[in-house]
């Protein structure tokens, strides 16, 4: 009986080594596989210590100890407990590498929940770039076809630095400007080819491909790469190729379309000359271009409301900003379009002029900080082309007007000091270096 038992074991010890040795036969194909179908950026050889490490040891049942941690992580967010959070999404990244979801939760961690538990602004914006620098160069590194990190990328560029929500924007843009100037001095590609060495510091800064940055750059530029915009729009145009559900593909082209309808807006940026105040400046040339990508996405895809709001948002921008600069023809053939697009919108020019007037003269208050901008910066502009002295002066006073009641509409302290617009004498002198630029 002790022979057979001991015949069997040896039987089963040499099964399982060649099992062993089978399956370990496998896994250069394995990997090749998920490297074919961009499952793996990494390879197990080349991957950090800690992840190799933990891939080893904890085997198939990592996805357990993962989810034990996410259940914590979680109920430390919902008792605030942020920094306590930081180290044990490290240990999740560690763990589960390639499921994006874990890279989103620890920057958004990090640039969101934690920035603003900081006073001093400049706190704030090193766990701004922090979070910004694990989706660039960690998240993207094991999960490159994500359309997901991609869009969270373009949402902090988009929301957290572009907008004015966070009372710290300004030195986010500033910071920004910042980063871009240190590699791109005028914020802009150069005209000649993109040197080995600008190619590799845009990588290791942003990681950002100069090739499809020059590609962007010549169907729209030239693009101020200064501009938070132009970081969204960079990012969700490098995602959409990896959006394999509609869901995806919609977000990704919404976020894309926001941002081109960004550059018509305020594309191109004038800065004092100590960089402490920005203006930007439309693009209306480039209204053509945007209004055609619109008409071609709402052409080839199913009914999608939002790019057709997108559509109709950025038709009545080409009205107004035109009216606003004084391009009455060119605004009345975007209001005819406008009109053939929308049947609530009424065709004929005594509409078109109701129209223009009800919405040029909007009380101040109601103004956006850049719609306050855009009409200041054209009136200052239409000043400064104004011969005539007394219609210069008009302008002139309309804009401090214009000024001066959306400062005395903030509601307090820290809404001005959020939203609240540059001295009127500091606009119009961005204005006269922006025509001598």
């Amino acid at each position: 009986m002790k022979t057979f038992s001991a015949k069997r074991g040896w039987v089963l010890a040499l099964c399982g080594g060649l099992i062993l040795v089978a399956s370990g036969s496998r896994h250069s194909g394995l990997i090749e596989m998920r490297r074919a179908e961009h499952l793996q950026a990494v390879s197990p050889e080349d991957t950090t210590p800690l992840v190799a490490i933990t891939t080893v040891a904890f085997g198939g049942f990592r996805g357990l100890v993962a989810d034990a941690l996410w259940v914590r992580a979680n109920k430390m967010q919902e008792e605030g407990q942020y920094f306590e959070m930081v180290q044990l999404a490290k240990w999740i990244t560690q763990l589960e590498p390639r499921v994006p979801e874990v890279w989103s939760f620890q920057a958004w961690n990090l640039a969101y929940n934690i920035s603003v538990l900081f006073p001093e602004f400049e706190d704030r914006w090193r766990w701004v770039n922090h979070g910004l620098d694990l989706l660039r160069k960690k998240g993207l590194t094991h999960n490159p076809n994500s359309p997901d990190l991609h869009w969270d990328i373009g949402w902090m560029f988009q929301h957290k630095i572009g907008m004015e929500f966070d009372l710290a924007h300004r030195l986010y843009k500033q910071k920004l400007m910042q980063q871009v100037m240190d590699i791109l001095p005028d914020g802009r590609l150069p005209a000649e080819s993109i040197s080995p060495e600008t190619a590799q510091a845009l990588q290791e800064t942003f990681s950002m491909d100069a090739d499809f940055m020059r590609e962007l750059d010549e169907k729209y530029g030239p693009l101020e790469w200064r501009l938070a915009q132009t970081h969204v729009l960079y990012w969700s145009s490098k995602g959409l190729p990896f959006s394999a559900k509609v869901f995806d593909d919609r977000r990704l082209r919404r976020m894309q379309m926001q941002s081109l309808a960004e550059q018509v807006r305020g594309g191109t940026i004038i800065t004092t000359d100590d960089g402490l105040t920005t203006i930007r400046f439309p693009r209306l040339e480039l209204f053509d271009q945007v209004i055609r990508d619109y008409e071609t996405l709402i052409a080839e895809g199913p009914q999608n409301q939002y790019l057709e709001l997108g559509y109709s948002n950025l038709l009545m921008d080409a009205v107004l900003l035109n009216a606003e600069y004084g391009n009455l023809e060119t605004s009345y053939a975007y209001y005819e379009k406008m009109a053939a697009a929308e049947e609530e919108v009424p065709a004929g020019r005594e509409n078109f002029k109701r129209y223009v007037f009800g919405e040029l003269e909007r009380e101040p208050e109601t103004l956006s900080y850049d719609l306050a901008i855009t009409r200041l910066v054209a009136l200052l502009t239409r000043a400064l082309d104004q011969p005539d002295p007394i219609l210069a002066s008009s302008f002139r006073q309309r804009a401090r007007q214009i000024h001066q009641a959306y400062q005395e509409s903030r509601s307090n302290a820290e809404h001005l000091a959020r939203t609240g617009l540059p001295p009127l004498s500091t606009i119009e002198t961005l204005v006269r270096k922006s025509r001598e630029s």
